[in-house]
């Protein structure tokens, strides 16, 4: 079963063999330097709105360090076939800006087009989907990006959901080079470790929810002898409560929050600082990360909701939630690596 990861795997996993100049080029790139349309190169201004209304603008600084980081997106194709073709359509470029673009300061952003799997696979007399075939493009994506524009450079993957999945089995294959991984956030992806808690310290997972998960949350089953991953991004290695800053685009405040503000920001980016407390918690195999809104007398600012159905919690705003957080551990992750190598 390739939706399980055993995080030894990933310390112990022979070095992938060196990449070679015969690689293909991997056809479609959402997101990679030197693009006429790179869609993660765009503007990171924010709006933070606070608790008591007031608002201030910020632009965080950019200044990548020889670092990369490697994307892979969630399960968004809306065409009715079973995998999807290598379009860039709306819902993959606006998903991969609201996931993967804050992460410029700190590393160049790569994130390929795969042919997914898309939500009518299997429905309405549409064969199922391949994800085999999800993975094959992912990894020829992966053997391209290490063969013609890695130069020895350390990588974070970062995925959610599906794209965690795809990442999960990459690292159980042993394609990527120990010597290079920096980290990997696998979100929304039933992470699952062995039960002797043996942790090599360089993954970041969980599932976002704001109650207890029911018994059939779609997230929350593990193997037997494992149990499922939680990592407070920011509280790494504790159980502890800590704050988090969601950190969304205007398009995915609309998708997730469903009133809009008046006036509507004029960034891109809007934070709620001082918002949400996020806690993992562990019972039994189970395990994920319990979200609390701080209460505020008069704070207006809606809390995010479940969009999907009871059984799957927060998932959509899995990397937004705590986007902050993520963004801060990746850039200390990435110091921790420069100063090793």
């Amino acid at each position: 079963m390739f939706r399980r990861l055993l995080l030894v795997l990933i310390v112990s996993a022979a070095a992938a063999g060196s990449a070679s100049a015969a690689v293909p080029r991997w056809p479609v790139w959402i997101c990679r330097p030197g693009l006429t349309k790179n869609w993660c190169d765009s503007s990171l201004t924010t709006t933070a709105v606070l608790a008591d209304g007031t608002r201030h603008v910020f632009k965080p600084s950019v200044s990548p360090k020889p670092v990369d980081c490697f994307y892979v997106y969630p399960s968004v194709s809306t065409e009715r076939r079973p995998n999807s073709d290598l379009v860039i359509h709306t819902g993959e470029a606006y998903t991969a800006v609201t996931q993967a673009a804050q992460f410029a300061p700190d590393c160049a952003v790569y994130a390929p087009m795969y042919h997914q799997v898309t939500g009518y696979a299997g429905k309405d007399g549409i064969a199922p989907g391949s994800f085999d075939l999800e993975y094959t493009d992912v990894l020829a994506a992966w053997r391209d990006y290490l063969a013609h524009y890695n130069h020895g450079h350390g990588v974070v993957l970062i995925g959610h959901s599906e794209g965690s999945f795809i990442l999960e089995r990459l690292l159980r294959a042993g394609e990527v080079p120990k010597k290079l991984l920096v980290s990997a956030i696998l979100l929304g992806g039933d992470v699952q470790v062995d039960s002797s808690n043996r942790f090599a310290g360089c993954v970041v997972a969980y599932s976002s929810w704001d109650r207890t998960p029911p018994a059939d949350a779609d997230l929350e089953t593990a193997e037997a002898g494992t149990h499922v991953l939680c990592v407070n991004p920011a509280a790494p290695g504790s159980n502890a409560s800590a704050p988090i800053t969601p950190w969304f685009t205007g398009v995915e405040v609309s998708g997730i929050i469903s009133k809009l503000f008046t006036p509507f920001p004029k960034t891109v980016w809007i934070s709620f600082p001082d918002m949400y407390t996020a806690q993992c918690v562990r019972n039994g195999q189970r395990a994920w990360l319990l979200v609390k809104r701080i209460a505020h007398p008069g704070d207006a600012r809606e809390t995010v909701s479940e969009l999907q159905g009871p059984a799957r919690g927060l998932h959509p705003a899995d990397v937004n939630i705590a986007l902050t957080q993520l963004v801060q551990l990746v850039g200390d992750q990435v110091k921790s690596y420069m100063r090793r190598s």
